[in-house]
């Protein structure tokens, strides 16, 4: 993942991040989550967690929740760190397609969240990390993945990022036995870049 626009913006990016409410950016999918919430113990991998504004909504909405926030971009990762650090929140500089150090310590999420993150890999490497996210996945857990549509090509080339497609994510999801629920509409951007939209798609394990 290109990181060096991330490195050098972090202390910038982390203060906007932090400034959405989780409940007012991802309403279009919150049904879904809310009853896995109700249980005790919610096991929760939110990879591409920027500054910890999502990995925090868990930790605090979820009785005894167990949390995990994999953040690759080492500025990112450390301002999380101390956005929660009186949280039950562990913390991985750590990336996909292979999440080599989760992996090592965890297994069976009941939710994971990947933000934008399938806009940084090359295909070759998607169909790798849809794998690993199944075989992180819990029988019954969700599998929830935003993808950021951007048609400034400088903005992209800048965040080092691709365009990911819908058809392409629902293929590669369908090769790793993942069921989808739901494709959102596309949704405008929440800092107003009229160049950005966004969707989100939820999976599960097919049964």
């Amino acid at each position: 993942m290109p990181m060096q626009y991330y490195e050098d913006n972090a202390l910038q990016l982390a203060k906007l991040y932090q400034s959405y409410r989780f409940e007012l950016l991802h309403a279009s999918w919150l049904k879904f989550v809310t009853p896995l919430m109700e249980k005790a113990g919610l096991k929760f991998l939110d990879i591409g967690a920027g500054a910890g504004r999502d990995a925090k909504f868990f930790a605090e909405q979820t009785e005894q929740a167990q949390v995990v926030a994999v953040e690759p971009v080492c500025s990112l990762n450390r301002l999380g760190q101390a956005y929660t650090r009186d949280l039950p929140i562990s913390w991985y500089q750590d990336e996909l397609p292979c999440l080599y150090k989760v992996r090592k310590k965890h297994h069976a999420f009941d939710v994971i969240l990947v933000s934008s993150v399938f806009n940084y890999l090359q295909s070759s490497s998607g169909q790798q990390a849809m794998l690993t996210l199944r075989n992180l996945l819990s029988p019954e857990g969700l599998l929830i993945v935003k993808l950021r549509h951007c048609s400034d090509e400088e903005a992209l080339q800048i965040r080092g990022m691709l365009n990911c497609s819908v058809d392409y994510l629902l293929d590669i999801a369908q090769k790793a036995d993942l069921t989808c629920l739901e494709v959102t509409e596309p949704e405008e951007d929440a800092q107003g870049r009229t160049s950005v939209t966004w969707q989100t798609l939820l999976f599960k394990p097919a049964q």
